[in-house]
């Protein structure tokens, strides 16, 4: 009977969970911020004339910066095309870490497309020529940015 009694105990010990022979450890770390919103930057990207200014006096000196910088661009361009258009062009810019315009995507009707078939690559031109910003920032390190920006075509 005895035997029967030890074998119980024996069979209980390793039928139960280790979990009352375990050590807990204690975390003696700092709990860190770790959920960030990569969809939105600290700083936005600005020019070196817009670098001083406050958020949204800083977003709309780079808007009005990038929109002449590139239509006085484009404006040197003599467009010749066999019909007139009134169409608007959406331009993807991406702003690497490093402050320079890379070409994204040109959205533009098959009308735009068929007429001026030069016009991404003379996009993609103005884009090199404009010069290297200040990259927009998250925490303090450089990111990309994407900025859209429409473009009017209008020929008569």
């Amino acid at each position: 009977m005895s035997f029967r009694y030890v074998a119980f105990l024996l069979c209980a010990l390793l039928c139960s969970s280790c979990d009352f022979f375990s050590y807990s450890k204690k975390d003696n770390g700092k709990a860190v911020d770790t959920i960030v919103d990569f969809t939105k930057v600290d700083e936005f990207p600005s020019f070196g004339k817009c670098k001083n200014l406050l958020n949204e006096a800083r977003i709309n000196c780079f808007r009005e910066e990038i929109h002449k910088r590139i239509t006085e661009s484009l404006q040197q361009y003599n467009f010749v095309t066999k019909n007139s258009l009134d169409e608007e062009v959406l331009i993807d810019v991406l702003i690497n870490k490093d402050g320079k315009f890379v070409l994204g995507k040109v959205t533009a009707s098959d009308i735009v497309t068929s007429q001026l078939p030069e016009l991404d690559s003379i996009i993609k031109l103005t884009l090199e020529k404009l010069p290297i910003i200040n990259p927009a920032t998250k925490r303090g390190i450089p990111v990309v940015t994407k900025y859209q920006l429409p473009i009017k075509i209008k020929t008569e």
